[in-house]
């Protein structure tokens, strides 16, 4: 099965927005800081009928608790050119995060899943 990337991805949605959490993996390299094979992530995918997506640049943060800071923005756009939705988030693969890839499984990851919930309540304060 050489070649092929394994990803997993659970979703909550919340009015007007949807909350991902994904795993992927990554080759081990011996010796590179202990690092394991799993790169934890969270996204934030904001609609246009929320609240803070006329606030959203790609240029300032957008104030949501993510781990260790807004790390990845992105506009998604439909077939017709329209943004159908902005996607902000955050990796667990910083320097001092190694303990995250080593976490294999959802129930290994409790703090990503706990971020991921806080940051959906946060949302809802939007």
């Amino acid at each position: 099965m050489k070649n092929w990337k394994h990803k997993e991805e659970w979703t909550k949605a919340g009015e007007n927005c949807l909350v991902k959490v994904l795993r992927h993996e990554q080759p081990i390299i011996d010796g590179f800081g202990g690092r394991g094979g799993n790169i934890w992530c969270v996204y934030a995918y904001i609609y246009p009928e929320h609240p803070l997506f006329s606030r959203l640049s790609s240029t300032e943060p957008s104030g949501l608790p993510l781990h260790k800071g807004e790390t990845f923005f992105k506009i998604h756009h439909g077939e017709d050119g329209v943004v159908t939705s902005v996607q902000i988030g955050a990796d667990y693969n910083h320097l001092g995060d190694e303990r995250f890839t080593h976490m294999h499984l959802k129930d290994d990851a409790i703090e990503v899943f706990a971020d991921a919930i806080t940051l959906l309540e946060r949302l809802k304060l939007q």
